[in-house]
C-alpha cells in the first residue's frame, strides 16, 4: 500500500508542477521557465540529499542522466507540439503514448502484477488522455475555409501529431529511464538527470536565442514548480524501490488530475464531460491498483 500512495503522490506532485510551470509561463519563454524550475529542483535535490539514505553508484547517475535527457528533449518536443496546435490533439496524444509506453515495457521487462491490478492500470490510460484534453472530440469546423487554408490546417496537424507522439516517447523514457537505477540508490540518480536537463535546456536556450528574463512576479511560481518537482521524482524513485514499473507509471501518469483540479480551484476553469469521466477513472484506477496489490 504504500508504494501506491508514493506512486500517488507523485502524480499528484508532477500534476501540482505542471500547473505552477504553465502559470509562471504565461507572459514568460517557457524553455527559460523550465530552467529555472529545473534549477530550483537540484538546489532541493542537493539539500535532500543531505537527509536521505542512499548508496551513490556511477552506472544510476548515467540512468539518471539518461532520463534527465529524455526528460528535457520530450518538453522542448511537446511545446513545439503546443504552439504549433490543436492543443487537445498534443495533449491527448502525448498523454496516451507516455502513459502506455512505461507500461509496456514494465511488461517486456518481466513486471507480472495481479490481474485487478492490470485492469486498474488499463483504465489509468484512458484516464490520463480524458483529463488531459479535456473535449478532445471537438474538431475545427474547415467548412468555412479556402483550400489553401484546409491544406495548411492538415499539414499542421499532422506536424502536431508527430511531435507529440516524440514527446510522449520521450516522456516514457525519462520513466523507464529511472526505474533502472538500483532499488537502495535514494535519490542520487537524479543528480544525473537535473544535470542533463539543465546543460540540454542551456544549449537548446541558446542555440534558439531564447534568453530573456523571467519577470519578478512569476518567480514564486517557478520555484514552486520545482519544488513540486524535485518531490515528485523522488516519490517516484521510492516507489520504484518497493513496487514495478508496470502500475507505479500507470499511476504516476494521472499527474494532469491534480492539473485540471487546481485550474478548477485557480482560475475557475471548468471541467468538460470528457475530464469528470476522466476522473472517475483516475479514481477508480487507483483504488483497483491498491486493492490488487494488497491482495
Amino acid at each position: 500500500m504504500l508504494a501506491v500512495a508514493l506512486a500517488g503522490l507523485a502524480g499528484l506532485f508532477y500534476g501540482a508542477s505542471d500547473f505552477s510551470g504553465a502559470a509562471a509561463s504565461k507572459g514568460n519563454q517557457p524553455t527559460v521557465v523550465t530552467l529555472g524550475v529545473q534549477i530550483t529542483s537540484l538546489a532541493a535535490l542537493i539539500g535532500a540529499l543531505f537527509v536521505l539514505e542512499g548508496t551513490f553508484r556511477p552506472e544510476d547517475l548515467v540512468w539518471g542522466a539518461l532520463g534527465g535527457l529524455s526528460l528535457a528533449a520530450g518538453l522542448a518536443l511537446f511545446y513545439e507540439a503546443l504552439t504549433t496546435g490543436p492543443i487537445a490533439t498534443a495533449a491527448a496524444l502525448t498523454a496516451l503514448v507516455s502513459a502506455s509506453l512505461p507500461i509496456l515495457a514494465g511488461l517486456l521487462l518481466g513486471d507480472r502484477p495481479s490481474m485487478l491490478t492490470l485492469v486498474g492500470v488499463a483504465l489509468a490510460v484512458p484516464a490520463a488522455v480524458l483529463v488531459s484534453a479535456g473535449e478532445v472530440g471537438v474538431h475545427r469546423n474547415l467548412t468555412d475555409t479556402t483550400p489553401r487554408e484546409r491544406v495548411i490546417g492538415r499539414r499542421q496537424l499532422a506536424r502536431t501529431r508527430v511531435l507529440s507522439f516524440g514527446a510522449g516517447v520521450l516522456f516514457a523514457g525519462f520513466l523507464v529511464a529511472l526505474s533502472r537505477v538500483g532499488d537502495d540508490a535514494g535519490l542520487f540518480p537524479l543528480l544525473g538527470t537535473r544535470a542533463a536537463a539543465i546543460l540540454f535546456l542551456v544549449g537548446l536556450i541558446t542555440a534558439q536565442r531564447l534568453w530573456s528574463p523571467v519577470r519578478p512576479k512569476s518567480v514564486p511560481m517557478v520555484v514552486g514548480a520545482g519544488l513540486f518537482d524535485c518531490s515528485a521524482d523522488s516519490f517516484y524513485l521510492t516507489a520504484l524501490a518497493t513496487g514495478s514499473l508496470t502500475w507505479v507509471a500507470a499511476i504516476s501518469s494521472l499527474a494532469p488530475v491534480s492539473t485540471v483540479l487546481l485550474a478548477r480551484v485557480f482560475f475557475k476553469e471548468k471541467l468538460t464531460w470528457a475530464q469528470i469521466v476522466g476522473l472517475a477513472l483516475s479514481a477508480a484506477a487507483l483504488s483497483l491498483v491498491a486493492v490488487g496489490r494488497s491482495l
